[in-house]
């Protein structure tokens, strides 16, 4: 089914009048393409803004269920959904957000980050010299439709496997740290004599 079928909206948010002039270090979040990730939303940069912006920019409001998805620049087609712990927030212009409305959430956040989902927005980019998707195009992005169980059931086995493989990522990734510092730890030694190679 075409997205528009699925979602109550599809639209991107818009940038404040000033520019990260406006932003501030505490109030409304506003969440901009770098805080949007396949793994999650990343908040360490966030930008703030005031309660006065935030009535002003009530249409780029973002809810929980939404999923959240770059639309332009290096960053186009990651995504990631909102739960109900992030609290207000707003989102800028290259961010579009996506309400699900007769489809699972989760289970079309893993559509879109799929090998299927991501190539349809590889064909669907327009613009001159920046790459871009529409609300059009998304509009018309070609979602699989089962009933609402067995997308429950896949994203459910999805989020397990998904967790399991983020898993041995981290382990691995743990191993490769400590072998890196084994690596300077043995250069330093033997560049600064305190071991000899003839030992």
């Amino acid at each position: 089914m075409k997205l528009a079928f699925l979602t109550s909206k599809i639209g991107s948010g818009s940038t404040p009048t000033g520019g990260a002039n406006v932003y501030l270090h505490d109030g409304i979040k506003f969440l901009r393409s770098q805080n949007i990730y396949f793994e999650g939303l990343e908040l360490s940069d966030v930008a703030y803004i005031s309660e006065e912006i935030d009535a002003e920019m009530k249409g780029t409001r973002v809810q929980s269920g939404d999923v959240l998805l770059n639309i332009t620049g290096g960053s186009i087609g990651r995504c990631y959904f909102l739960d109900d712990t992030l609290g207000r927030a707003n989102v800028n212009q290259h961010v579009s957000i996506i309400r699900p409305k007769n489809i699972r959430t989760k289970y079309l956040k893993y559509q879109i980050q799929s090998f299927l989902g991501q190539h349809q927005i590889a064909m669907l980019q327009t613009g001159g010299n920046r790459e871009g998707l529409s609300a059009t195009s998304l509009s018309n992005f070609k979602i699989l439709y089962p009933d609402f169980p067995e997308q429950q059931a896949i994203a459910d086995y999805l989020d397990k496997k998904c967790a399991e493989i983020d898993q041995l990522i981290a382990i691995k990734q743990k191993k490769a740290d400590e072998l890196k510092e084994y690596k300077k730890s043995i250069l330093y030694e033997y560049v600064t004599g305190k071991r000899s190679v003839c030992e």
